[in-house]
């Protein structure tokens, strides 16, 4: 982002984001890393009302000046730089005329309409579902141009896929990319992988400058059904009761090649996506599944962080160090859960067909109580600890969804997070002399802590933030985790969230407020993010000596620009995780109409509360005139029956109607 700063002045250039009604938008400085060192500026964005924003569209980049309006700073867009690439997806009609056509858009920040010169028509049908981009803009209206067809109205799952479209992520890969990977991986078509001549390229150019661990006892942790498995963990208790800690990450670096077609197509994408039915990767299947994945009983290449982690929990030394692996089981985290409860034992077949024996057990034990140990210094420390509840949806092959359900947390899931985040940060430390990305969370701001504040004195909770540290956030879950009942709990840890700053990707290192960590960077998962493929790169050429100065100049020229490609794509893909959640929801009780339900209030705000069902469904009611909301006390009431509501209140509510273009559910109050 180009920024520049005058007295009576302030000129910004980044990303407009529209409202999804239209009617007003934001210009979203969160990546803007130079000027909130150089500024001091608490503000990450700027309101752009409609009047104000000239003729940008939804991620046009704009340049904008920041003026201000009733003591707060707004922007006015100055003018549009350059043309977002982002597809708009929907219904073509032709005119009756059948000179001319035009789309109608499902998205209502689109005001006018979209119409489209015979030229660019071709063969498209009224009906027919396409994409459209901005050709040019002269004068009031745009001129569009159709890009692409897409599928016919009838075509199951077409709401699902113009989402994906419009958010610009997708599954499949183009004929170059896979090309490119055909002249590499010669068995690229082939229904199943051979793995014998896999050992043969490894062996001939791998084995010898990598250390072989695959006589180590190694297994991973997933979940049943992922498929894309980026790490693998292995641990030895020392003879001193110190444990030494092997975390093997997949080397995605050996086949994805800085400046190739498949490298430059992943930091496009930035991130793998993950919905209910299927995975939008970041790289093509037979990478991200099979060569990368750290399957079982087959030679993977791998970047292991070898830690000694002192009995009294202290990270005692480290290295990281290129390897072979080959894990020897694969379990879910509910099954290491039943081993670490004595529930399965000795003969037990796993999922993954292989029985459980001792050596197993054993060494799950050992990683359990080092997990304890990394707690009781995590406790120390105080860092944060949320533990909420989630919901699965069921999505069937079809794109029908099957069920909503919670979806059940198991220890291990900390376990392995514990043990990630230990190799994070020592790979963070360890190579915090080159250039490199890292991984930062802002300290709160004062304005969002007052606001917590004031909720805190609403439930009569004696606490005074003194130096807004994480170590006070972390006292105050735990006096929230014994004081209060199981729903103010849940309440508060989520307005304690609410008042923490988003984390991102940076080429600056910064403190992890969220962690407390000085050194933190992404390096586990590579298969699905781009800054750990990214730092990879950087680590095996450090080890190797070839990070020559010509390198890290290079590093240095490109690495803000991927952290912030970065950073906005892990953002796009959670709001298409959002949308897409929200499409299963509306579509789950679409056939609902009339049904009454029990629900608990966790939220105000002004315009309307929020409400969580006994499937953990989480929505909103919007507020009508016979209702109020008093912010200094936190009630709600109902001017027709003198009803007052509290957080946490129970009401009874009944689903009125679906609005399929907002995605909402509309519910009333019995």
């Amino acid at each position: 982002m180009k920024y520049n700063y005058k007295k009576e002045k302030k000129i910004i250039t980044w990303f407009y984001r529209e409202n999804p009604n239209g009617n007003f938008g934001f210009i979203d400085s969160f990546l803007n890393e130079n000027w909130k060192n150089e500024y001091k500026e608490k503000q990450k964005w700027y309101y752009v009302f409609n009047f104000n924003k000239k003729n940008a569209l939804d991620w046009d980049e704009v340049e904008a000046k920041v003026k201000v309006f009733k003591g707060r700073e707004e922007a006015v867009i100055l003018k549009v730089l350059k043309r977002s690439e982002k597809k708009i997806i929907w219904e073509f009609h032709l005119s009756k005329n059948k000179n001319f056509g035009f789309v109608i858009v499902n998205n209502l920040s689109i005001k006018k309409d979209i119409f489209i010169a015979w030229k660019y028509i071709w063969n498209i049908k009224t009906w027919d579902i396409v994409s459209v981009q901005i050709l040019k803009w002269a004068g009031k209206n745009p001129e569009w141009k159709i890009i692409d067809y897409i599928w016919k109205k009838d075509e199951r799952g077409i709401g699902i896929k113009s989402y994906i479209l419009e958010a610009w992520f997708k599954k499949e890969f183009s004929k170059k990319i896979l090309e490119e990977l055909k002249k590499f991986i010669s068995f690229y078509n082939l229904k199943w992988i051979k793995w014998d001549l896999i050992k043969q390229i490894f062996k001939k150019e791998e084995y010898k400058k990598r250390r072989d661990l695959r006589k180590l006892f190694t297994f991973t942790i997933d979940s049943f059904d992922a498929k894309d498995l980026d790490d693998a963990i292995s641990i030895l208790q020392k003879e001193n009761w110190d444990y030494r800690l092997f975390v093997h990450i997949a080397d995605v670096t050996h086949y994805v090649k800085e400046n190739s077609l498949l490298d430059k197509e992943a930091i496009k994408r930035g991130t793998s996506v993950y919905l209910p039915w299927d995975v939008l990767p970041m790289l093509p299947n037979i990478l991200s599944n099979h060569l990368c994945s750290l399957n079982p009983w087959e030679d993977k290449l791998t970047l292991t962080c070898e830690m000694i982690v002192w009995k009294d929990w202290e990270l005692k030394k480290y290295s990281i160090y290129e390897s072979i692996i080959k894990s020897d089981f694969r379990l879910t985290y509910k099954e290491v859960d039943e081993i670490i409860s004595w529930k399965i034992n000795v003969w037990y077949v796993l999922t993954f067909k292989k029985e459980l024996d001792e050596k197993l057990i054993k060494t799950i034990k050992n990683a359990n109580n080092l997990k304890k140990i990394l707690y009781k210094y995590k406790y120390f420390k105080g860092m944060l600890n949320f533990n909420f509840p989630e919901i699965k949806i069921e999505v069937l092959n079809n794109f029908k969804i099957k069920n909503i359900w919670k979806y059940p947390k198991y220890d291990s899931n900390k376990l392995i997070e514990e043990f990630m985040v230990l190799a994070n940060e020592a790979v963070s430390r360890k190579f915090t002399d080159s250039p490199f990305l890292y991984r930062i969370h802002e300290k709160p701001k004062e304005d969002d802590i007052e606001k917590l504040q004031n909720i805190l004195n609403l439930y009569n909770i004696k606490f005074k933030f003194k130096n807004f540290t994480t170590k006070e956030f972390s006292d105050l879950l735990e006096i929230v985790s014994n004081n209060l009942n199981l729903d103010s709990k849940i309440f508060l840890e989520n307005n304690i969230l609410r008042t923490l700053s988003k984390a991102i990707y940076s080429d600056k290192n910064e403190w992890h407020f969220w962690l407390w960590l000085k050194y933190y960077s992404h390096f586990t998962s590579p298969i699905r993010r781009y800054p750990d493929l990214q730092i990879h790169r950087i680590i095996k050429e450090k080890l190797s000596w070839k990070l020559t100065q010509n390198k890290i100049i290079h590093y240095k020229n490109i690495l803000k620009e991927v952290a912030n490609i970065s950073s906005l794509q892990e953002r796009k893909a959670e709001k298409l995780e959002y949308k897409v959640r929200d499409f299963y929801i509306t579509e789950y009780y679409k056939d609902k109409i009339g049904i009454q339900c029990n629900a608990i209030i966790i939220n105000f705000i002004p315009i309307w509360f929020f409400v969580q069902l006994d499937n953990l469904v989480e929505w909103f009611i919007e507020k009508t005139s016979f209702i109020t909301f008093d912010e200094r006390l936190w009630i709600i009431k109902n001017k027709k029956t003198n009803t007052i509501y509290r957080l946490w209140s129970k009401i009874k509510i009944e689903l009125k109607n679906i609005d399929k273009e907002r995605l909402r559910l509309i519910f009333n109050i019995l």
